[in-house]
């Protein structure tokens, strides 16, 4: 417990004040003070054979984890639980030590830690023209026993370094996470369910940012609290305590997954969690359906930038492999008589998709049946077309769930398997 309290306090107490820059003992020149600082960084990166075991912050949220050795020959090797890849094949470019403004580590050759920058979507996901804002020339705020903190010279992203134990305590550090999200993406419905301290929860997953969110009935009304996460061997540690009822979460320990029963386990405070597949939400507002397809925020339409998840695997029918593919395009009230799903290439309409109409059931679900379609698909992705369509037209309806101020999901009412997302 004592290890984890202090990776979760290494971002509040390390980063609770900074100072840039360096200043001169009585009757030392500015550039000698400067010299002797860079030196010590440098010693103190190059010096430890084991490697640093590394945690980002990058300033739009989250947590990555890193593995980094850094060389005297100014080469930098690392791996990252960015992804399967990352979490495993090792990456050598470079990286310098500058007295900018601050004695500032720059990894100034494209690297995994560039890969949270980058400004395409189609390389790492993130936000367009922004990734997911991070840093990747830091300066350096504090040493302290083995640990070195860092603070993003743009964007303010943390970045603490700490010592790895052993060489099994490097290679390890960055595959923990990922292993998480597979055993939790083999939970294929899209509620899942949990109870923790007497209290029942509904639990959402966040890969993109690793953020568990549990949401409960406090009265009448759910309550929903969301902490980002990284996992050190089989502990699930949470980047902020949650409280949930009365009860205090800080990690999850033990985290196993059962296939046989679709169960993914563990202990919170020394009792037995388990988080289960559930086909029905805790609360459902059955006003939902009808906001979401009489007042889409622009006026018009929604948009989804991939295709239905199915049992847990996103874009199953592969939309996004369609050539120039922009998005996916609702647009309820495209005529009188029946909406349009739309699949945006090229900046324009496809002369394909269904023209499907809405109905709206007693149990507040909207049903889609067929009025026609827009034309037929060209050959190669007919498929693609065809199977999402098909998913459309799915003979339970779907729940309408609201996820944000300008977004809601579709999710299949029959066994909730299958759902797709959709925002502004």
């Amino acid at each position: 417990m004592k290890k984890y309290l202090l990776y979760g306090l290494l971002f509040t107490a390390l980063f609770g004040s900074c100072k840039k820059g360096i200043d001169p003992a009585p009757g030392e020149r500015p550039e000698e003070r400067t010299a002797a600082a860079m030196k010590s960084y440098s010693d103190a990166l190059t010096g430890n054979t084991t490697g640093w075991k590394a945690f980002l912050y990058p300033s739009g949220g989250g947590v990555y984890l890193f593995s980094m050795k850094f060389g005297t020959n100014d080469r930098v090797n690392m791996l990252s639980d960015i992804n399967a890849t990352t979490s495993s094949t090792s990456f050598e470019s470079t990286y310098r030590l500058r007295a900018q403004q601050a004695p500032s580590l720059l990894f100034d050759t494209y690297s995994y830690i560039h890969l949270l920058t980058d400004p395409d979507p189609s390389s790492n996901g993130g936000a367009a023209g922004a990734g997911y804002n991070s840093d990747f020339e830091f300066y350096f705020d504090k040493i302290a026993g083995d640990t070195i903190r860092l603070v993003g010279n743009k964007l303010g992203s943390k970045l603490v370094l700490v010592k790895a134990a052993s060489a099994a305590d490097y290679t390890n550090f960055t595959t923990g996470t990922l292993d998480v999200l597979n055993k939790l993406s083999r939970l294929k419905t899209y509620f899942k369910r949990t109870t923790i301290g007497g209290v029942d929860c509904e639990v959402k997953i966040n890969s993109a940012t690793r953020a568990l969110t549990f949401s409960y009935l406090n009265g009448a009304n759910m309550t929903s609290v969301t902490s980002g996460f990284y996992v050190d061997g089989t502990t699930i540690v949470f980047l902020s305590p949650l409280t949930i009822g009365s009860t205090k979460v800080t990690d999850i320990k033990a985290v196993t997954f059962d296939a046989a029963t679709t169960t993914f386990s563990g202990t919170i405070n020394g009792s037995a969690f388990q988080l289960k597949e559930a086909i029905t939400p805790l609360k459902y507002d059955m006003t939902w359906a009808a906001t979401f397809y009489n007042s889409p925020p622009n006026g018009a339409y929604w948009t989804a930038s991939a295709g239905f998840t199915i049992d847990g695997v996103p874009d199953a029918y592969k939309v996004r492999t369609i050539p120039a593919f922009g998005f996916l395009l609702f647009y309820p009230k495209y005529n009188p008589a029946y909406s349009r799903l739309g699949f945006i290439v090229d900046n324009a309409y496809g002369a394909y998709g269904p023209a499907p109409v809405a109905s709206f059931p007693a149990n507040g679900t909207i049903k889609f049946t067929n009025f026609g379609s827009f034309g037929t698909a060209p050959a190669n992705i007919l498929p693609i077309v065809t199977s999402t369509t098909n998913k459309l037209y799915d003979a339970g309806g779907f729940y309408v769930i609201k996820t944000g101020v300008t977004s809601y999901d579709l999710v299949s009412f029959t066994d909730a398997r299958a759902w797709i997302s959709w925002k502004e």
